[in-house]
C-alpha cells in the first residue's frame, strides 16, 4: 500500500496551510483595498461591497477546496491461507492472520461441529467450475465461511486497537461510547465466528462454571478445551456506529469520518513460491492450495470536520488501525518481515553448490 504520511495528519497540515493562506490573503486584500479605494470612488458602495464579498467568498470556497481535497485513503490488502490435501487450515509460522484464521477454524470446529461438516461438505475446490469452456464461480459454505472468520478477525483487531489505544483516555467520559455484544444488530451477529467465540462461557459446553474469574471480574479473553472466548467491546467516539452495508462492507461512520472494510474472496489462487511453501511453511508444494483474500479500506473524512472544534485525539487510530490491519493480514509485508527475498536467493545458492558437489567428477 502506497500512501506518503498519514491521512488525518496530512489534514492537520492542509488546515493550517488554509488558514495560514486565508491571514495573508485577507492582509493582502486589505492592502489592495486601500491602494484602489480613490479609483472606485466613482462606483457606489453598495456595488462595491457585493463585489468584494462575493471575490472574497469565492476565493475562500476554492482555497478550501483546495485543500481538503486530499480526504480518502484506501487500502487494498492481499491476504492468503493453506489448504492441505484434507481441507485443513495449514498456519503459516509468524504470519498473524494465517495463525488467527487457523485458530478461529479450529475452535469454530470443536465447538460447532456443524460448521466442519459445511467446510467438508462444500471445499472450496468446488467453487470454481467449467461449464462450456467458461469459469463460473459458485455459492458454497466453505467460501462463506472463508469471508466470516476474516471478518471476525479484523473486528477483533479493531476492537483489540481501540482497547489499546483509549487505555488511560483523558478526555471526558461523554466523548466516548462502548458497544458491546448485545448492543450489535443482528445484521453483525450473523457472522457466525462472532456470535459464537463472543457468547458467555456459561452458555457454552467448552467451558467449565469454574472459569468464571474470582471476586466479580471479567473474562476478556480465554481459550477452553475445544473452546475460544473472546468478550466483544468495542470503544468509538459518541456518535459513531458500527453497522453493515449492502451485507458485506463492515462499516464504522460517525462525526469524524466514514470507514468501509470488505473482505472479497473468490476461491482464487494465490502464486506462492514453491521452496516458501516447502522449506519455511514445512508443505509439500503439491499437495497444498493456497487462496488469496482481499480486504479493501477506505477512509472518508468528512469536510465539516477538518475545521471543527472536535478533539483530533479521538480520531487519530484510523492511520495507526490501517496500519495494524496491513502489518497483520498483508502476505506482501509479512514476506518482507521475514526478508524472504534473501532467504530464497541464498536456498537458491545452496541447491547450485549441493548440486555441483552431488554432482559426477569428469
Amino acid at each position: 500500500m502506497d500512501r506518503q504520511g498519514k491521512l488525518l495528519e496530512r489534514l492537520q497540515e492542509a488546515k493550517w496551510g488554509v488558514l495560514e493562506i486565508v491571514v495573508l490573503a485577507t492582509a493582502l486584500a486589505f492592502s489592495i483595498g486601500v491602494f484602489s479605494s480613490l479609483s472606485m470612488e466613482w462606483l457606489s458602495n453598495r456595488t462595491v461591497a457585493v463585489a468584494s464579498a462575493a471575490c472574497t467568498l469565492l476565493c475562500l470556497v476554492y482555497i478550501f477546496m483546495r485543500h481538503t481535497r486530499d480526504r480518502r485513503l484506501n487500502a487494498d490488502i492481499n491476504s492468503t491461507f493453506i489448504i492441505d490435501g484434507d481441507h485443513k487450515m495449514v498456519p503459516i509460522p509468524k504470519y498473524n492472520a494465517s495463525e488467527t484464521v487457523a485458530r478461529h477454524f479450529e475452535g469454530a470446529f470443536a465447538e460447532n461441529p456443524a460448521l466442519r461438516r459445511q467446510w467438508e461438505r462444500e471445499p472450496l475446490e468446488s467453487m470454481r467450475q467449467r461449464v462450456n469452456g467458461q469459469m463460473h464461480i459458485r455459492s458454497v459454505a466453505s467460501a462463506k465461511l472463508i469471508r466470516e472468520v476474516y471478518e471476525y478477525a479484523i473486528l477483533e483487531d479493531v476492537t483489540t486497537h481501540l482497547a489499546d489505544y483509549f487505555n488511560g483516555y483523558s478526555g471526558r467520559e461523554e466523548d466516548l461510547r462502548t458497544y458491546e455484544r448485545n448492543d450489535l444488530p443482528d445484521v453483525l451477529l450473523a457472522n457466525r465466528f462472532l456470535e459464537l467465540f463472543s457468547r458467555d462461557m456459561a452458555d457454552r459446553d467448552a467451558f467449565r462454571f469454574d472459569d468464571d474469574p474470582p471476586d466479580g471480574g471479567r473474562v476478556v479473553m480465554q481459550t477452553g478445551p475445544g473452546g475460544y472466548f473472546h468478550h466483544f467491546e468495542l470503544t468509538l467516539p459518541t456518535g459513531s456506529t458500527l453497522r453493515r452495508e449492502d451485507n458485506s462492507n463492515l462499516v464504522i461512520s460517525g462525526p469524524a469520518f466514514q470507514m468501509k472494510i470488505s473482505v472479497q474472496f473468490r476461491g482464487t489462487g494465490s502464486p506462492m513460491p514453491f521452496d516458501y511453501l516447502a522449506h519455511y511453511v514445512g508443505a509439500d508444494p503439491l499437495s497444498v492450495h493456497a487462496f488469496k483474500v482481499q480486504i479493501d479500506i477506505q477512509v472518508l473524512v468528512r469536510r465539516s470536520f477538518i475545521f471543527s472544534g472536535r478533539r483530533w485525539s479521538d480520531h487519530l487510530w484510523v492511520d495507526s488501525l490501517v496500519d495494524r490491519l496491513v502489518e497483520r493480514f498483508s502476505v506482501e509485508r509479512h514476506l518482507a518481515r521475514i526478508n524472504w527475498p534473501v532467504v530464497a536467493a541464498t536456498l537458491h545458492c545452496l541447491n547450485i553448490r549441493d548440486g555441483r558437489t552431488n554432482s559426477p567428477s569428469s
